[in-house]
């Protein structure tokens, strides 16, 4: 006789199943709501202030003319309030900025426009996770923690209880209490240096039809941004497969030219903002090589700028590589070695991939991949003041002081790859920009009035004579695309909720309360259409944008 208590009817065995699935539900659900809630959570990036690291809406842009692709700001398209017949010029950065290759429709360029990347920010942990100097944050905007615009995406620049200064586009930060002068650089770890890097210019994105071009123009093309120089340079032979070649031994070198490609912090991201460009001198310059003749090979890049003369050399024949820093005084004035460093080759190479860093006061060499030496230097032996930077830079501190907007930077005086001892061959030249933290005005347009009286002068953390100084709890944060970023040098007062709920009512900053957490990771760029996106020959072609973007897939630096 069977025991019939041990068996289920079809009843019994739905409902364990059903209350197990509700069960896992619930706690899938609870742990999903415990984990966005304190360790990870996902955010949309609205506009393009860290462009073009991470991007806000945005157009995909592709040049005919070289095959330079780049994104551009879609919110610009909109906020000018023009009709949508009206035109805008379609740039290709690589080739020259001087002439459009062509103008399009604003009612079309809108048509283009695609959402924004969108990012997992991993939340701080006090005593176990804090915010550094250089991260990407998610924050509550002070003036508007509630409102539309409460979530904002920054770098962290600004540390609690310090002072700091934006001088030449660089960042000097010293203890909260310190005078001005004490105030030193801050320079930013390899690996965040390599991820806010911007290109200005590349031999791989030549024109591939010049003629075509400058029927167009109806003029010459201005040129590439590095052009043969010295003795006998019509003896540089530059092919359709986008190298240089140099037939002999003798020493020759291809210089930078500031006509055809000015080093500024522009940004083709803005390309349909207008905005205020300041001259730089922090770039990478890179390039590869092949010589003939290695055993006897030399190469060498030289930069003349801010002040001083930057030689970084490697020499095949003595196996040596060599950095100095030497400033660059009045006419009969003697050179000062400000510092220099020497590292050794194995062997001769054939084959060198040098790059080249000028950037935050120091000189990096990287010799096939391998960082050789990091050079920084200062203009006194206490260190560099933000008004020797200053005068560095060609900027008189009093002019500077009434006007910063208009007192800009000196250009870079020159620069040049130099070669000797071997008939080489050059590929992959390229020019690349640091970050550029421009100085600015107080407008009543950047502050929320409701928060309180407006604050007028200059923007915050660029007045000489009044660095910005954190409180104990507090951040400074700014945006990569500086020219295009509402940020803590503009937005000023915080709305009157935090003074309520945190007794917070600093202007400008943001308070420990605030702060989400680091920007870890796209997770979702976005997607792509059915075609190379907005081609310039063809500005109106259009298809869905149904194709995954993976290749953006990326870590957050």
């Amino acid at each position: 006789m069977s025991d019939s208590s041990s068996e289920t009817t079809p009843q019994n065995k739905w409902r364990p199943a059903g209350i197990d699935t509700m069960q896992g539900l619930i706690v899938a659900f609870t742990i999903a709501m415990v984990f966005r809630g304190f360790v990870l959570e996902g955010f949309v990036i609205p506009t393009g202030s860290m462009a073009p690291a991470l991007l806000g809406q945005h157009i995909r842009v592709r040049s005919d003319a070289s095959g330079y692709a780049y994104t551009a700001d879609g919110g610009s398209v909109f906020d000018n309030g023009a009709p949508p017949t009206a035109r805008a010029p379609l740039v290709d950065p690589m080739v020259t900025r001087q002439f459009a290759m062509g103008e399009t429709e604003l009612g079309r360029l809108r048509a283009q426009v695609v959402g924004g990347d969108r990012v997992l920010v991993l939340k701080y942990v006090p005593w176990v996770f804090q915010p550094q100097r250089w991260d990407v944050i998610v924050f509550k905007n002070p003036p508007d923690p509630v409102g539309d615009s409460q979530n904002y995406i920054k770098r962290m620049v600004g540390m609690p209880s310090q002072s700091l200064l934006l001088v030449d586009g660089d960042v000097f930060a010293g203890a909260q209490d310190a005078a001005p002068d004490a105030l030193r650089i801050e320079r930013k770890p390899e690996l965040i240096q390599r991820a806010v890097w911007q290109p200005v210019w590349g031999n791989d994105w030549a024109p591939v039809d010049l003629k075509k071009l400058e029927s167009i123009w109806k003029r010459s093309w201005p040129g590439a941004a590095f052009v043969p120089a010295g003795e006998n340079k019509s003896a540089w032979v530059a092919g359709d497969t986008r190298e240089w070649k140099w037939p002999t031994a003798n020493a020759t070198q291809l210089a930078w030219s500031a006509q055809n490609f000015p080093v500024t912090d522009w940004n083709a991201y803005n390309v349909w903002r207008r905005s205020s460009e300041f001259p730089m001198s922090d770039i990478r310059a890179t390039a590869a090589l092949e010589f003939d003749q290695p055993d006897k090979a030399a190469a060498s890049f030289v930069l003349n700028t801010r002040g001083v003369q930057i030689t970084a050399s490697v020499d095949n024949a003595t196996k040596s590589i060599d950095v100095t820093v030497q400033t660059v005084g009045a006419t009969n004035a003697p050179a000062r070695v400000l510092a220099q460093g020497k590292a050794t080759l194995a062997s001769a190479q054939k084959f060198l991939n040098i790059e080249f860093w000028h950037v935050d006061q120091a000189v990096w060499l990287f010799v096939n991949g391998d960082k050789e030496l990091c050079i920084p230097y200062e203009f006194a032996a206490t260190g560099t003041t933000p008004v020797m930077r200053l005068a560095a830079s060609g900027m008189d501190p009093a002019r500077y002081r009434n006007d910063p907007i208009s007192t800009k930077p000196a250009g870079i005086q020159s620069m040049s790859w130099n070669f000797s001892g071997s008939p080489v061959t050059v590929r992959d030249m390229k020019l690349d920009r640091d970050l550029y933290y421009q100085p600015g005005i107080l407008l009543p347009g950047n502050q929320v009035s409701t928060n309180g009286p407006i604050i007028l002068g200059k923007a915050f953390a660029t007045d000489i004579d009044d660095p910005a100084r954190l409180g104990p709890s507090d951040y400074l944060m700014f945006g990569d695309n500086s020219p295009a970023s509402r940020d803590g040098r503009f937005w000023g007062r915080p709305h009157p909720i935090l003074q309520r709920v945190i007794g917070f009512e600093k202007p400008f900053v943001v308070p420990q309360e605030l702060i989400v957490g680091k920007a870890w990771c796209v997770y979702f760029p976005a997607t792509y259409p059915l075609g190379s996106g907005l081609e310039m020959q063809d500005p109106g072609a259009r298809s869905p944008n149904v194709v995954p973007n993976f290749g953006s897939l990326r870590f957050i630096r």
